[in-house]
């Protein structure tokens, strides 16, 4: 998985460069490939679409409790890859799966997150579900809320396209081929 630098940080203001992470003195601003917070952003993005789809919310907290700033800072890029990822494998089948489904597997699965970003969540799942770009626009100012937001919304399409244990098991072979690449 790619990592990625946000030049905003979890409020929407620039923040800082961290020159542990970025091409600081090489004349680059980009992200080093494989640098340490890519690959824990990686990791508690696989860690917080996994227990949405479980529908686990110790699992949920736990993907986000002491997050490096610099690796929280990737999250919302990390659950868009999964996200993009799902929704070009569900699109590519045929299509079995309605919007109504996705919306109430959504809800369900959204209820094991953060109060705070349960009801945004729902929200933005019925934006997408009825094909609205404006109802969508406001949910990625907040990087937190973003990550929930695609996380949950990656988890609905797979759960409800190909079923729990199938998508769990998926992410689980991801983990290995991971692991086995040298991602921790």
């Amino acid at each position: 998985m790619a990592s990625y630098r946000s030049q905003l940080d979890p409020y929407g203001a620039l923040s800082e460069a961290d020159p542990q992470e970025t091409g600081a003195g090489t004349g680059g601003g980009a992200t080093l490939p494989g640098a340490a917070s890519g690959r824990e952003a990686a990791r508690r993005g696989l860690a917080l679409v996994r227990a949405y789809a479980r529908e686990d919310a110790a699992g949920v907290a736990a993907a986000l409790d002491g997050a490096d700033p610099a690796a929280a800072r990737q999250l919302p890029s990390v659950t868009g890859d999964i996200l993009r990822l799902v929704v070009g494998i569900v699109l590519s089948a045929p299509r079995t799966l309605t919007p109504s489904d996705v919306v109430r597997t959504a809800d369900a699965i959204a209820a094991a997150g953060p109060p705070h970003h349960e009801l945004a969540v729902s929200q933005a799942v019925r934006a997408w579900a009825a094909g609205d770009d404006t109802g969508l626009r406001g949910w990625g100012e907040d990087g937190t809320a973003c990550a929930h937001g695609a996380a949950v919304l990656a988890a609905a399409l797979a759960v409800g396209a190909w079923g729990r244990e199938a998508f769990l098991g998926l992410l689980e072979t991801f983990d290995e081929v991971a692991g086995a690449c040298g991602q921790p």
